[in-house]
């Protein structure tokens, strides 16, 4: 069972991510800032570290950059979500992925499937499809 670590400022938002993914087999922890993620990243050593850009201490680019500059964590996939049209400052900062809000289930799965599927590549934003909530995301070449 892959373990996911949330990082969100919003226990609305936590919550709701936590449904989906357990709802897909998953281990769920949390952290709501930065800082804390990256101590629970060193004991839990998660498969993936989902997390929200606008976070208190150390925001969710930066945190991002950590985990991926780290040579301990080499395999820790990121995926990055947010509000902002961020994809580009995602992919410079080395994740994976990047999702757009608002969350949607089979997004959200879907993009955790597709990162610990794939090798270490880096992802972007999904193309808008014919679905009001948005596509699954798709892989850059």
């Amino acid at each position: 069972m892959p373990n996911i670590l949330v990082v969100e400022s919003d226990a609305n938002v936590r919550e709701l991510a936590a449904t989906f993914l357990r709802g897909a087999g998953h281990a769920v922890a949390f952290a709501d800032q930065g800082a804390e993620a990256l101590a629970s990243i060193e004991q839990a050593r998660p498969d993936v570290v989902i997390t929200e850009i606008l976070l208190k201490k150390l925001d969710g680019l930066s945190l991002c950059r950590r985990i991926k500059s780290n040579p301990t964590e080499p395999m820790i996939r990121v995926i990055i979500m947010s509000i902002l049209a961020a994809t580009v400052r995602s992919q410079e900062a080395g994740a994976d992925l990047f999702l757009k809000k608002p969350l949607m289930q089979h997004r959200l799965v879907d993009a955790v499937s597709s990162v610990l599927a794939a090798p270490q590549e880096v992802f972007h934003e999904p193309p808008a499809d014919p679905r009001p909530d948005q596509s699954t995301p798709h892989l850059v070449r």
